[in-house]
C-alpha cells in the first residue's frame, strides 16, 4: 500500500531519513495518451530511492519511494510526458516539507 497518492494529496510532510511512497498520478491508455511515461521533480530535500510500475494493465502510471534527506521544504512536480516529443502533457506540483 503506498503512502500518498498524487490524485488526491496537496501537502506531503516527512521527517529527514523517512522513507515513503507515492504514487504518480493515473492515465487511462486511451488516445491521445497512448505514449506517455510519469515523470517526478524533487526539491533538493527529498531524493527518489526507486520507481516501479503500476501493476494494473491499460493505466499508465507508477509509484516512487522517496527518502528526505535534510530539513527544508519546496514543490515537487509530476505528472506526464509525451514519448515522442518530450513535451508534458498532465503536470501536479505538491508542496513538500521536511523537518
Amino acid at each position: 500500500m503506498v503512502d500518498y497518492r498524487a490524485g488526491v494529496v496537496e501537502k506531503i510532510d516527512m521527517k529527514v531519513g523517512e522513507i515513503r511512497t507515492l504514487e504518480s498520478l493515473r492515465q487511462a491508455v486511451v488516445p491521445p495518451y497512448v505514449m506517455i511515461v510519469p515523470f517526478l521533480e524533487l526539491p533538493g530535500a527529498v531524493e527518489l530511492l526507486r520507481q516501479d510500475g503500476l501493476d494494473e494493465d491499460g493505466v499508465h502510471g507508477g509509484v516512487f519511494t522517496l527518502r528526505a534527506v535534510t530539513a527544508g521544504d519546496g514543490e515537487l512536480r509530476l505528472g506526464f510526458r509525451d514519448l515522442r516529443g518530450g513535451d508534458i502533457v498532465i503536470e501536479k506540483r505538491i508542496h513538500v516539507t521536511v523537518r
